[in-house]
Protein backbone atom coordinates (compact mmCIF):
# COMPACT_ATOMS: atom_id res chain seq x y z
CA UNK A 1 0.00 0.00 0.00
CA UNK A 2 1.48 3.62 -0.65
CA UNK A 3 1.65 5.76 2.63
CA UNK A 4 1.92 8.37 0.44
CA UNK A 5 -1.09 8.65 -1.13
CA UNK A 6 -2.58 7.53 1.88
CA UNK A 7 -1.51 10.66 3.63
CA UNK A 8 -2.35 12.90 0.50
CA UNK A 9 -6.08 11.73 1.11
CA UNK A 10 -5.66 12.57 4.76
CA UNK A 11 -4.28 15.68 4.00
CA UNK A 12 -7.15 16.74 1.67
CA UNK A 13 -9.65 15.11 3.19
CA UNK A 14 -8.17 17.71 6.55
CA UNK A 15 -8.16 20.47 4.35
CA UNK A 16 -11.62 20.43 2.81
CA UNK A 17 -13.23 19.53 6.45
CA UNK A 18 -11.68 22.18 7.85
CA UNK A 19 -12.22 24.61 4.34
CA UNK A 20 -8.39 25.83 4.55
CA UNK A 21 -8.30 27.47 1.29
CA UNK A 22 -4.18 27.57 1.54
CA UNK A 23 -4.23 24.11 2.33
CA UNK A 24 -6.76 22.76 -0.95
CA UNK A 25 -4.43 25.51 -3.06
CA UNK A 26 -1.45 23.54 -2.16
CA UNK A 27 -2.88 19.89 -2.69
CA UNK A 28 -5.41 20.20 -5.68
CA UNK A 29 -3.63 21.19 -8.31
CA UNK A 30 -6.12 19.40 -11.19
CA UNK A 31 -9.68 18.08 -11.66
CA UNK A 32 -8.56 14.58 -10.60
CA UNK A 33 -7.09 16.35 -7.06
CA UNK A 34 -10.13 17.03 -6.19
CA UNK A 35 -11.29 13.21 -5.16
CA UNK A 36 -10.56 11.60 -1.68
CA UNK A 37 -10.58 8.06 -0.97
CA UNK A 38 -12.04 7.71 2.72
CA UNK A 39 -11.42 4.43 3.90
CA UNK A 40 -14.04 2.41 5.01
CA UNK A 41 -13.60 0.84 8.92
CA UNK A 42 -14.45 -2.76 9.02
CA UNK A 43 -17.68 -2.58 10.60
CA UNK A 44 -19.16 -1.51 7.32
CA UNK A 45 -17.03 -2.94 4.77
CA UNK A 46 -20.24 -5.21 4.30
CA UNK A 47 -22.56 -2.49 3.44
CA UNK A 48 -19.57 -1.57 0.49
CA UNK A 49 -19.08 -2.73 -2.88
CA UNK A 50 -15.30 -1.04 -2.21
CA UNK A 51 -13.44 -0.34 0.88
CA UNK A 52 -13.00 3.46 0.25
CA UNK A 53 -15.37 5.93 -0.34
CA UNK A 54 -14.57 8.53 -3.15
CA UNK A 55 -15.89 11.66 -2.29
CA UNK A 56 -15.37 15.15 -4.04
CA UNK A 57 -13.67 18.02 -2.30
CA UNK A 58 -16.31 20.16 -3.89
CA UNK A 59 -19.13 17.94 -2.64
CA UNK A 60 -18.04 17.48 0.80
CA UNK A 61 -17.78 21.81 0.67
CA UNK A 62 -21.40 22.12 -0.65
CA UNK A 63 -22.34 19.92 2.33
CA UNK A 64 -20.37 22.25 4.88
CA UNK A 65 -22.35 25.26 3.28
CA UNK A 66 -26.05 23.20 3.45
CA UNK A 67 -25.32 22.10 6.95
CA UNK A 68 -24.49 25.79 8.12
CA UNK A 69 -26.46 28.25 5.94
CA UNK A 70 -29.38 28.62 8.56
CA UNK A 71 -26.51 30.02 10.79
CA UNK A 72 -24.42 31.80 8.56
CA UNK A 73 -25.19 35.29 10.07
CA UNK A 74 -24.73 33.47 13.84
CA UNK A 75 -21.19 34.32 15.46
CA UNK A 76 -21.47 30.69 17.63
CA UNK A 77 -22.97 27.83 17.74
CA UNK A 78 -22.43 25.08 20.58
CA UNK A 79 -22.43 21.77 21.89
CA UNK A 80 -23.07 21.59 25.10
CA UNK A 81 -23.58 18.15 27.44
CA UNK A 82 -24.21 17.58 30.88
CA UNK A 83 -23.51 15.64 34.01
CA UNK A 84 -25.95 13.76 35.95
CA UNK A 85 -25.37 16.18 38.38
CA UNK A 86 -25.86 19.04 36.34
CA UNK A 87 -22.31 19.51 35.99
CA UNK A 88 -21.24 20.80 32.52
CA UNK A 89 -18.56 18.58 30.82
CA UNK A 90 -18.72 19.45 27.19
CA UNK A 91 -18.89 22.94 25.74
CA UNK A 92 -17.36 22.62 22.38
CA UNK A 93 -18.34 26.17 20.10
CA UNK A 94 -17.67 27.25 17.02
CA UNK A 95 -18.55 30.70 14.49
CA UNK A 96 -20.68 29.08 11.72
CA UNK A 97 -20.30 32.35 9.96
CA UNK A 98 -16.64 32.18 9.44
CA UNK A 99 -17.45 28.31 8.40
CA UNK A 100 -19.81 28.92 6.24
CA UNK A 101 -18.08 32.08 4.09
CA UNK A 102 -14.86 29.93 4.48
CA UNK A 103 -16.69 27.15 2.30
CA UNK A 104 -17.86 29.40 0.02
CA UNK A 105 -14.54 30.85 -0.80
CA UNK A 106 -13.24 27.11 -0.94
CA UNK A 107 -15.75 26.39 -3.42
CA UNK A 108 -15.53 30.10 -6.01
CA UNK A 109 -12.06 28.76 -5.99
CA UNK A 110 -12.83 25.46 -7.25
CA UNK A 111 -15.07 26.34 -9.39
CA UNK A 112 -13.19 29.17 -11.18
CA UNK A 113 -9.95 27.19 -11.30
CA UNK A 114 -11.59 24.25 -13.24
CA UNK A 115 -14.81 26.14 -14.94
CA UNK A 116 -17.18 24.09 -12.94
CA UNK A 117 -20.61 25.01 -12.61
CA UNK A 118 -21.84 24.18 -9.43
CA UNK A 119 -25.67 25.40 -9.23
CA UNK A 120 -27.19 21.92 -11.19
CA UNK A 121 -29.05 19.74 -9.36
CA UNK A 122 -26.95 16.90 -7.56
CA UNK A 123 -27.86 13.06 -7.50
CA UNK A 124 -26.08 12.10 -3.79
CA UNK A 125 -27.83 8.32 -3.95
CA UNK A 126 -24.55 6.86 -4.62
CA UNK A 127 -23.29 7.90 -0.85
CA UNK A 128 -26.57 6.76 0.57
CA UNK A 129 -25.31 4.39 2.74
CA UNK A 130 -23.12 6.73 4.64
CA UNK A 131 -26.55 7.10 6.90
CA UNK A 132 -25.58 3.66 7.45
CA UNK A 133 -28.98 2.53 6.05
CA UNK A 134 -28.72 -1.39 6.31
CA UNK A 135 -30.78 -2.45 3.19
CA UNK A 136 -30.36 -3.59 -0.18
CA UNK A 137 -31.25 -1.90 -3.81
CA UNK A 138 -34.93 -0.99 -2.74
CA UNK A 139 -35.93 2.09 -1.82
CA UNK A 140 -36.78 3.02 1.53
CA UNK A 141 -40.39 2.01 0.58
CA UNK A 142 -40.03 -1.75 -0.78
CA UNK A 143 -42.40 -2.75 -3.57
CA UNK A 144 -45.06 -4.73 -1.04
CA UNK A 145 -45.00 -1.37 0.85
CA UNK A 146 -45.75 1.21 -2.16
CA UNK A 147 -48.62 -1.96 -3.10
CA UNK A 148 -50.00 -1.75 0.10
CA UNK A 149 -50.06 2.49 0.34
CA UNK A 150 -51.89 2.43 -3.12
CA UNK A 151 -54.19 -0.02 -1.88
CA UNK A 152 -55.07 2.66 1.09
CA UNK A 153 -55.27 5.68 -1.75
CA UNK A 154 -51.86 7.38 -1.38
CA UNK A 155 -50.33 8.43 -4.64
CA UNK A 156 -47.56 6.20 -6.75
CA UNK A 157 -45.77 10.50 -7.05
CA UNK A 158 -46.15 10.54 -3.61
CA UNK A 159 -44.25 7.76 -2.90
CA UNK A 160 -41.69 8.22 -5.02
CA UNK A 161 -40.82 11.03 -3.96
CA UNK A 162 -40.08 9.12 -0.10
CA UNK A 163 -38.01 6.80 -2.27
CA UNK A 164 -35.84 9.66 -4.08
CA UNK A 165 -35.82 11.91 -1.05
CA UNK A 166 -34.36 8.75 1.30
CA UNK A 167 -31.34 8.29 -1.08
CA UNK A 168 -30.61 12.09 -1.43
CA UNK A 169 -31.40 12.14 -5.03
CA UNK A 170 -31.92 16.24 -5.51
CA UNK A 171 -33.18 15.97 -9.39
CA UNK A 172 -35.54 12.78 -9.08
CA UNK A 173 -36.60 15.26 -6.23
CA UNK A 174 -37.12 18.22 -7.82
CA UNK A 175 -38.42 16.63 -10.80
CA UNK A 176 -41.39 15.15 -8.54
CA UNK A 177 -42.30 18.48 -6.52
CA UNK A 178 -42.40 20.00 -10.01
CA UNK A 179 -45.24 17.21 -11.48
CA UNK A 180 -46.47 18.27 -7.93
CA UNK A 181 -45.98 15.37 -5.29
CA UNK A 182 -47.09 16.21 -1.45
CA UNK A 183 -44.53 15.38 0.72
CA UNK A 184 -46.76 15.45 3.44
CA UNK A 185 -47.83 12.29 3.47
CA UNK A 186 -46.84 9.13 6.14
CA UNK A 187 -48.27 5.82 4.60
CA UNK A 188 -46.93 3.52 7.30
CA UNK A 189 -49.33 5.85 10.02
CA UNK A 190 -52.26 6.85 7.47
CA UNK A 191 -51.80 10.55 8.60
CA UNK A 192 -50.78 13.65 7.06
CA UNK A 193 -47.04 13.82 8.87
CA UNK A 194 -44.16 14.08 6.44
CA UNK A 195 -42.44 10.71 6.44
CA UNK A 196 -39.62 12.24 4.81
CA UNK A 197 -39.28 14.90 7.06
CA UNK A 198 -39.13 12.29 9.81
CA UNK A 199 -36.82 10.09 7.55
CA UNK A 200 -34.40 13.04 6.88
CA UNK A 201 -34.30 15.06 10.40
CA UNK A 202 -34.87 12.57 13.11
CA UNK A 203 -30.80 12.62 13.14
CA UNK A 204 -30.11 16.07 12.20
CA UNK A 205 -29.61 17.33 15.79
CA UNK A 206 -27.36 14.91 16.82
CA UNK A 207 -25.26 15.12 13.50
CA UNK A 208 -25.09 18.90 13.99
CA UNK A 209 -23.55 18.49 17.15
CA UNK A 210 -21.24 15.92 15.95
CA UNK A 211 -20.24 18.42 13.27
CA UNK A 212 -19.85 21.05 15.62
CA UNK A 213 -17.60 19.10 18.21
CA UNK A 214 -15.45 17.51 15.16
CA UNK A 215 -14.85 21.00 13.79
CA UNK A 216 -14.40 22.39 17.12
CA UNK A 217 -11.06 20.58 17.83
CA UNK A 218 -8.59 19.99 14.23
CA UNK A 219 -6.11 19.61 16.39
CA UNK A 220 -7.47 16.29 17.26
CA UNK A 221 -8.36 15.16 13.68
CA UNK A 222 -7.18 12.02 12.55
CA UNK A 223 -7.95 10.28 9.42
CA UNK A 224 -9.15 7.14 11.12
CA UNK A 225 -12.10 9.52 12.40
CA UNK A 226 -12.88 10.49 8.53
CA UNK A 227 -15.36 8.54 7.30
CA UNK A 228 -17.83 9.22 11.06
CA UNK A 229 -17.14 12.88 9.82
CA UNK A 230 -18.14 12.20 6.25
CA UNK A 231 -21.42 10.41 7.65
CA UNK A 232 -21.98 13.48 9.85
CA UNK A 233 -21.60 15.65 7.20
CA UNK A 234 -23.25 14.06 4.75
CA UNK A 235 -26.64 13.44 6.67
CA UNK A 236 -26.42 17.20 8.12
CA UNK A 237 -25.68 18.69 4.35
CA UNK A 238 -26.94 16.94 2.03
CA UNK A 239 -30.62 16.08 4.14
CA UNK A 240 -30.90 20.19 4.62
CA UNK A 241 -30.20 20.31 0.38
CA UNK A 242 -33.19 17.33 0.09
CA UNK A 243 -35.12 19.22 2.48
CA UNK A 244 -35.17 22.64 0.90
CA UNK A 245 -35.98 21.48 -2.16
CA UNK A 246 -38.98 18.81 -1.15
CA UNK A 247 -40.12 22.40 0.36
CA UNK A 248 -39.46 24.66 -2.42
CA UNK A 249 -43.10 25.98 -2.88
CA UNK A 250 -43.65 26.85 0.40
CA UNK A 251 -40.55 29.08 0.33
CA UNK A 252 -41.59 30.83 -2.87
CA UNK A 253 -45.03 31.44 -1.68
CA UNK A 254 -43.52 32.40 1.75
CA UNK A 255 -40.36 34.28 0.83
CA UNK A 256 -40.13 35.85 4.08
CA UNK A 257 -39.60 32.15 6.37
CA UNK A 258 -36.77 31.71 3.82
Amino acid sequence: MDISKININADKFEATFYTDLNLIKQFVKSKEDLLIAVPVPKDYEWMWSNQKVYISVLDMLNWLTWGFYEYHNENEICHRSYDAKGKQILNDCINPSIIYRNATDCINWICDKFSIVNYDLKDYSQYRLLRHVFFDNEGWLDEDEIKEALQKGFRQIDLDLINEAEKGNGISVYALVKQGANYKIDPDDNTDESSIVSILGSDLSFHSLSLISYLCHRSNFSFSDSYDMLSSLYQVGVSNYILDIVMMNEFENNPKEQ
